[in-house]
């Protein structure tokens, strides 16, 4: 791979040079102000690559040896690396793109948001808000994004609706999202832990054992249990259980390609006024994983969505994304396996910190 300098008025001039001595496959890898000993050269200095090497194919062994888990950890080393370079690679592109390139002080800003796997279109757009907003003052570009950043999503960390007793929420969302540990935590954390009377309905009759284990998960909370065979039994439940504060339904994970079996409960929860419906999404998921999941649970018309598994990913560009698309408020976020601890409710600072990375996003401002 070929690393070399260019320096111009602006990207775009840099890049147009760039090309011209090193065709059409050169890549733009980094952009900055040009240091005062070449600042005679150009205003603008930027770093291209060419022949970047395609990725390794690595065998996975068959089966383990003496140095097998050695062999594994290697393996597993190897493919974050080329995750990290794919990823690079792809700020790079995005970057390169002549007419989307943000100006040179901001690109810094630019490939931090890239790098948190924020929707490009979404980045592109907040960059160029940012520059809208006027002359820095007292701001450096990385306050004024994260002022901007902040006015496009909401959070609203609450169960249920006030004006109404009992609170009730429903929990949707697909397999292995953590639908019923969240439900839990939750049952804990304001049911529970307030003192408040407290009812867990399961409406999930799919998995082997769910409704045993979220009724063990109950008697240890001292929280009300009850396992409905179908859907159209909720009306009836939720009016058995009138006189508790807090009523949270449990429901089954369904996958894609499973959700003409959710239609029933779906029709059920969308028509109840009362039902508060979160949408439980994980963190780690792929962005378009993530939006395409969300858009077939639309059916169940939910108001807000709690997103888990942060600790199992990095970049967390893509819960803002999803919050921006839905126009529908993060209400909390999860991290583990530890109840209540590891629930907290969604505040816009906390979003903000995971999304932008603080640290990053200050330095690249502070550089700009």
């Amino acid at each position: 791979m070929r690393l070399k300098s260019y320096f111009a008025a602006d990207v775009k001039a840099a890049l147009n040079q760039a090309r011209r001595e090193l065709g059409p496959d050169a890549l733009l890898v980094n952009s900055r102000p040009a240091p005062p000993e070449a600042r005679h050269l150009g205003e603008c200095e930027v770093v291209v690559a060419l022949g970047l090497p395609e990725p390794a194919r690595h065998p996975v062994p068959s089966a383990p040896t003496p140095s097998g888990q050695e062999s594994q950890d290697r393996i597993a080393s190897l493919e974050r690396k080329l995750e990290r370079a794919a990823a690079a690679i792809t700020r790079a592109s995005l970057l390169a793109a002549g007419r989307n390139a943000p100006r040179v002080e901001f690109a810094g800003i630019f490939a931090a948001l890239i790098a948190s796997e924020l929707d490009p279109e979404l980045a592109e757009a907040l960059i160029e808000r940012v520059r809208e907003a006027g002359p820095a003052g007292a701001e450096n570009p990385a306050q004024r994004l994260e002022a901007v950043l902040a006015r496009l999503f909401h959070v609203d960390p609450t169960l249920g609706y006030h004006d109404l007793s009992p609170r009730v929420a429903a929990l949707v969302g697909p397999t292995a999202s953590g639908k019923t540990t969240t439900l839990v935590k939750l049952a804990a954390r304001y049911g529970i832990g307030p003192r408040r009377a407290a009812q867990i309905i399961s409406l999930d009759s799919y998995r082997i054992a769910a409704a045993e284990q979220l009724r063990c998960y109950a008697a240890v909370l001292g929280a009300g249990f009850q396992s409905l065979d179908s859907p159209s039994a909720l009306a009836r439940a939720l009016e058995e259980h009138r006189n508790k504060d807090l009523v949270l339904i449990d429901t089954p994970g369904y996958g894609l390609r499973e959700m003409d079996a959710a239609e029933e409960l779906a029709a059920v929860l969308a028509s109840r006024e009362d039902i508060d419906v979160h949408l439980v999404l994980s963190a780690s998921m792929k962005p378009a994983d993530l939006t395409r999941v969300a858009e077939c649970y639309e059916r169940f018309r939910p108001s807000k969505v709690i997103f888990t598994r942060l600790d199992e990913t990095t970049t967390f560009g893509p819960m803002v994304s999803e919050a921006v698309r839905s126009a529908r408020p993060i209400s909390f976020l999860t991290s583990g396996q530890q109840i209540p601890e590891d629930l907290e409710p969604a505040t816009t600072a906390r979003v903000l910190e995971l999304v932008l990375g603080r640290e990053h996003i200050q330095a690249a401002g502070a550089a700009a």
